[in-house]
């Protein structure tokens, strides 16, 4: 009995308990409902947090788009995400009373920091959003992103740093959703460890204003978003890089980042002779990817990079910006030889030799301020600026044969040339959301302004020649001085409206103006004094070239929630241009054009993991003011040039049809778009060629063996690409294997001697690669790449070239005996021959080995040689519609260096 009582009062005094505890609490009760179709959102994910910004809750909504927390006293952060929406945050405080709310979610493109994958998927599909988790490749310790970049099925990174995604080029990095280096991608690649990445996101990312509509615009560019690890959003890191070698050879970097949560700050310096001409070739000591870029030469490369991010007013001021300065001196001496397979030149050579010394400066400055004045109301705001300053001189002497021993020409030549540009401008887009569900407005302005300024020189001495004996003699020495500026606006309104609560109406006007004005006073040398003589009129032009665009349509779009979007519309724009030429003689033309402009998009998600688009969309290419400008350019009399100010627009057709299928558990992921276009009017150039010397003008000659070309406009060009990329993890050796192919096929058009010709390309490219997922002690991959193309031109003396090429290359990095460290990179190159020549093999051998210094063996010296068998080459052979070439330039040869390396890791602070 005693026992049975003592129960009881223990029961009585548990509920006293928890009624004083209930008591304390108060309820946080809502529902969560879209915008525009006012249908209950279930699976969004609210976090509650305290004043001190501390998660303490969190939960999900269910179907009925309801959710609820059990909270005392307070002030509270509610922060709700879904995919397919815009995030919201809100302040909650509690005092006495249970409180209700409602969230009501503007409709998104896939926000990048929406994306949510369960625990364990490998690769998941969003949307436009492509996401792999970084745990499932390897890399070695202490290495920067590209490396595990580089690794990411469909991804490609070429020499310089350049980085494709999808056979697309990738715009953008950025990280965490946020700009970071945006004036270079490549910069941000080798500014961030590959530790720090968590997930790595490929995006078809749409502009502003189709993300906040709804509504596709057919602006489309690749952008890949680099996700955090949570532990490494605050911290301060960076890295150190110097050394010494033979021949003088040096190398120097740097980088220092303070990522404070939503501020992040990075710098970036670097300095070498070694041919690491940017910041994405750094550590590479001059070692490339492939050996066809005849233009490198041997490289001097100075260079910065700044990058602040930050969030302010209660974090709904986004603002970013960065600077980039790079300063390069570049010398290259190559060796070519050209053979004509068209018309009376078939079978002719041409064999020449130059030298040039190029010097360049740029200074790049961009910025972005996202500012989400309210729940209805953002701006967006993106300034930028940039100054280029280039010089160059060179020399060259070239021969021209119709047989071996029958020489047609011979030149000498020197030339210098100053250029300097600058340019400023930036876009601004302002939305609004009204209270009625699905109506918005945004209107986006953008505009620029640039001036150019140039100053040439040339001195060139040709020599013509009949039966083996010269027939006359030819003297080019002139100056030419450009001034010229140009200016561009442009303009969207665009209007939606829902109609249903699957269907919506959207209304878009735009204008678009561009003024262009160049102003070129070429003066001839007198022979006599050496001084400049007068204004040649048949040389000098001055040309000021005005567009002015308007174009208005309607699109209807139609959306079935996670299964299909179908858009189509149509618009019509009309343009006008004038082209007013005030020198030597004054000369106004107008013209007008009118075009249709139909869009169609069709998206349709089978399911989680698979997912297909069809998008079909139109647009117009103007030609440049150097396309227009009448102007003749005789610098090189065997090479003279000509503008023609009666070109038409180009009307551009584009389709696209992509297919995505991952699967999140086992990380196997398939990527196949095919793109078809078809140009008409499309701007080529028109090449006359002749044997014997011909008068273009009253006072410019075109000798024998020369070339006159003037671009014109023809009908019906058009190519084919298809592009395919498969990754799969083969989990039980600890491997990832990529595959990636291009097939294309493109229709060419070229004019030679007034006869309209016809021919086509096509090739292949094939890669393939395999790296390993064991540890960062061993780091090792393998990749195998064939490129093969075709030129085909029926009227040839041969109808068919073909080029094509191996490179295999294998890396290694082995840690061993707990701080001694092996490096390698060995590439295989083989090109196919041309013009009877054989084909070439390049074997490149680089190595190195270290030693990790102190306790945390974050810093290493270490013995690096570079090119060890000494086989560097430049080669370069292609095929033209009208001629084959074969070009070899100087590049870097074989060197070793010392070198010192420290790696800064603070993080969590």
């Amino acid at each position: 009995m005693n026992r049975f009582f003592r129960r009881r009062i223990g029961l009585f005094f548990l509920m006293i308990l928890f009624s004083f505890v209930a008591f304390g609490q108060q309820s946080i009760t809502g529902k969560i409902l879209d915008k525009i179709s006012s249908a209950p959102v279930g699976g969004a994910t609210l976090k509650l947090l305290n004043e001190k910004d501390s998660v303490i809750k969190s939960t999900s909504s269910d179907k009925q788009g309801s959710f609820a927390f059990q909270v005392s006293a307070g002030k509270y952060l509610i922060k709700l995400s879904n995919i397919g929406h815009q995030p919201v945050d809100k302040q909650v405080t509690i005092t006495d009373k249970n409180v209700q709310t409602i969230f009501l979610l503007d409709p998104s493109e896939v926000v990048l920091e929406e994306i949510e994958i369960t625990a364990g998927a490998a690769v998941a599909l969003k949307g436009d959003t492509m996401e792999f988790d970084a745990k499932k490749f390897s890399t070695r310790e202490f290495a920067d992103a590209d490396e595990l970049i580089a690794q990411i099925p469909g991804v490609e990174l070429d020499e310089e740093g350049n980085v494709k995604a999808h056979g697309e080029n990738v715009t953008k990095i950025i990280v965490d959703g946020k700009e970071f280096f945006s004036t270079d991608p490549r910069i941000a690649l080798k500014t961030l460890p590959a530790e720090i990445i968590d997930k790595v996101q490929i995006i078809d990312e749409k502009s502003e204003q189709a993300k906040f509509s709804g509504f596709d615009d057919g602006q489309r560019r690749k952008v890949i978003n680099i996700v955090t690890k949570p532990d490494k959003k605050r911290g301060l890191f960076g890295k150190a890089a110097s050394g010494y070698g033979d021949h003088n050879k040096f190398q120097l970097n740097s980088s220092i980042n303070r990522f404070q949560d939503d501020q992040k700050i990075a710098v970036n310096l670097m300095g070498n002779n070694v041919n690491e001409t940017n910041f994405a070739e750094q550590g590479r000591g001059g070692s490339r990817r492939g050996n066809n870029n005849t233009e490198r030469g041997l490289s001097d490369t100075y260079a910065a990079a700044i990058n602040y991010n930050n969030l302010f007013l209660n974090k709904k001021m986004d603002v970013s910006g960065d600077y980039n300065f790079r300063s390069s001196a570049t010398d290259i001496i190559s060796n070519s030889e050209t053979e004509y397979i068209l018309g009376t030149r078939a079978n002719q050579l041409q064999q020449a030799a130059q030298t040039n010394s190029n010097k360049d400066i740029e200074h790049r400055a961009n910025a972005r301020i996202r500012w989400t004045l309210d729940s209805a109301q953002r701006i967006d705001f993106s300034p930028n600026l940039s100054y280029t300053s280039q010089g160059r001189s060179g020399q060259s002497a070239s021969s021209s044969f119709r047989k071996v021993n029958d020489l047609i020409n011979q030149s000498n030549r020197s030339n210098n040339n100053d250029n300097s540009n600058f340019n400023f401008g930036g876009d601004l887009t302002y939305m609004y959301r009204f209270r009625k569900s699905g109506r918005t407005v945004s209107v986006n302005v953008s505009g620029n302004k640039s001036t150019n300024d140039a100053l040439g020189k040339n001195l060139a001495l040709t020599q013509y020649y009949k039966e083996g004996l010269v027939s006359r003699i030819d003297t080019n020495n002139n100056q030419s001085v450009t001034n010229g500026y140009g200016s561009g606006f442009s303009s969207r309104l665009a209007l939606t409206e829902n109609l249903s609560q699957r269907t919506r109406l959207q209304l878009n006007y735009s204008f678009r103006n561009t003024t262009n004005y160049s102003d070129r006073q070429t003066f001839e040398f007198l022979a006599e004094t050496g001084q400049l003589g007068e204004l040649s009129e048949r040389l000098s032009n001055e040309f000021r070239n005005d567009y002015n665009y308007h174009k208005g349509g309607l699109s209807l779009s139609y959306n079935k929630k996670d299964s299909l979007r179908i858009q189509v519309g149509l618009s019509y724009q009309h343009g006008i241009r004038n082209n007013d030429r005030t020198f030597p003689i004054n000369l106004v033309t107008k013209a007008d054009f009118g075009s249709f402009h139909p869009e169609l998009s069709v998206t349709y998600n089978f399911n989680k993991e698979r997912r297909l688009e069809f998008n079909y969309n139109t647009n117009t290419n103007t030609p440049t003011i150097n396309q227009l400008q009448d102007y003749v350019n005789n610098q090189n009399e065997l090479r003279i040039s000509n503008g023609n100010p009666n070109l038409e627009q180009e009307y551009n057709h584009s389709v696209k049809v992509q297919y995505k299928d991952v699967k999140r558990t086992t990380g196997q992921s398939f990527n196949s778009s095919l793109d078809f276009n078809y140009t008409n009017d499309k701007i080529v150039n028109s090449v006359l060629m002749t044997d014997t010397a011909m008068v273009l003008f009253d006072d410019v000659v075109l000798g024998a063996g020369g070339q006159y070309t003037v671009p014109v406009n023809v009908d019906g060009a058009y190519s084919v690409r298809l592009t395919n990329s498969f990754g799969v993890p083969i989990k039980k050796w600890k491997l990832n294997l990529n595959l990636n192919n291009s097939m294309y096929y493109n229709s060419n058009f070229a004019v030679l001697n007034g006869d309209f010709l016809n021919g086509y390309s096509y090739g292949l490219q094939q890669r393939v690669g395999l790296s390993t997922n064991i540890n960062k002690r061993f780091v090792s991959g393998v990749n195998y790449r064939i490129n093969l193309t075709f030129t085909n031109n029926p009227i040839a003396t041969t109808p068919t070239y073909k080029v094509y090429s191996h490179t295999l290359n294998h890396t290694l990095n082995y840690e061993f005996l707990k701080s001694i460290v092996f490096n390698s990179s060995l590439l295989y190159i083989y090109n196919s021959g041309v013009l009877n020549a054989p084909g070439t093999k390049t074997l490149l051998w680089n190595a190195s080995l270290g030693k990790k210094l102190f306790k945390r063996q974050n810093a290493e010296i270490a013995l690096k040689a570079f090119d060890i068998f000494n086989n560097a080459q430049n080669i370069n052979r292609r095929v033209t519609d009208i001629a084959v070439t074969n070009v070899m330039s100087n590049t870097l040869a074989r060197y070793f260096m010392l070198s010192l390396n420290y790696n800064l890791r603070n993080f969590g602070k």
